[in-house]
């Protein structure tokens, strides 16, 4: 064989390894390419299947955790977009406990309490009411809240202390955590009074948006059912019961209008837990959260 025909056969076979890489290279970037888009797909499918519910179970989740509080704001705002749109349905809402008939009933308790969800950060549940009943007047401790009617109409009064009274800073939060826990820690109970302005007072129904309530703001409010059943969907955080560092548990403290100021300013005085509320219980029959 001349050099001339061993240089040819050599470049025949250059060429040949390099197009048969080139092919086996196109192949396979042809199916991940095809695989990129299954799986986009799928993904997207993922996204759009997740139950209302579920979404907003995660969101309240991110927007409690300590590891996101710089952030709350921004996922506070994410979470009432997404409660804004919640339905009966997307809670699995018996909606036998809507019928009038139900509520007639003479051992009926006048609110009914399902839990959708509880750990130490965030406390998700519905609560029934019975028509004309009211939720008396009560606080959230040191807690965020966000309320969505999913059945019948309410109207919702919400307070805010007046003026706003606030921690300054955390020496001064401490002064009156250690304040608080020694008189506590006396064994007895110094009923509160105070000033508090009306923040809202309004009738809220199924398509209303969410309510929200803050540690400072609009944090007493009242809940009356009007002439039908009416539920509605709530989220707290922290929960009731836990502890508020240096203080103690969360209490639930119920409240009196004893005087009114002025239109928009009242005064309140904290009472005994009203004998008229009290709740039976039903179950959550909406998707399993996770």
């Amino acid at each position: 064989m001349t050099f001339i025909d061993r240089s040819s056969l050599l470049s025949f076979r250059i060429l040949f390894y390099n197009f048969t890489r080139f092919s086996k290279f196109s192949c396979y970037r042809a199916v991940k390419f095809h695989m990129d888009i299954k799986h986009e797909v799928k993904s997207n499918m993922e996204i759009v299947n997740v139950p209302p519910i579920i979404s907003t179970y995660r969101q309240a989740l991110r927007t409690f955790d300590d590891k996101f509080k710089n952030e709350l704001s921004t996922n506070l705002g994410k979470l009432k977009s997404m409660m804004d749109k919640l339905k009966a349905e997307d809670l699995g809402f018996d909606q036998t406990l809507g019928s009038p008939d139900r509520w007639r009933k003479p051992d009926k308790a006048p609110c009914t309490y399902i839990e959708v969800f509880q750990n130490s950060r965030i406390n998700m549940s519905i609560f029934v009411l019975k028509p004309g009943f009211k939720m008396p007047l009560h606080d959230h401790p040191h807690m965020h809240g966000l309320l969505k009617v999913i059945a019948g109409a309410v109207r919702i009064r919400s307070f805010t202390e007046y003026p706003l009274k606030e921690a300054v800073n955390e020496l001064d939060f401490a002064a009156r955590a250690k304040h608080e826990a020694a008189r506590l820690a006396q064994g007895f109970h110094k009923r509160r009074r105070l000033f508090a302005k009306v923040s809202q007072n309004k009738i809220c129904a199924a398509n209303a948006s969410t309510c929200i309530l803050t540690p400072t703001i609009s944090n007493y409010h009242e809940i009356e059912a009007l002439e039908m059943p009416a539920a509605f969907f709530d989220i707290l955080s922290p929960p009731y019961d836990t502890l508020i560092k240096d203080i103690g548990p969360r209490r639930c403290r119920y409240y009196d209008v004893v005087n009114e100021v002025s239109s928009n300013v009242v005064e309140l005085q904290e009472t005994e837990v009203p004998k008229c509320f009290y709740c039976d219980q039903a179950p959550y029959l909406g998707p399993i959260l996770s």
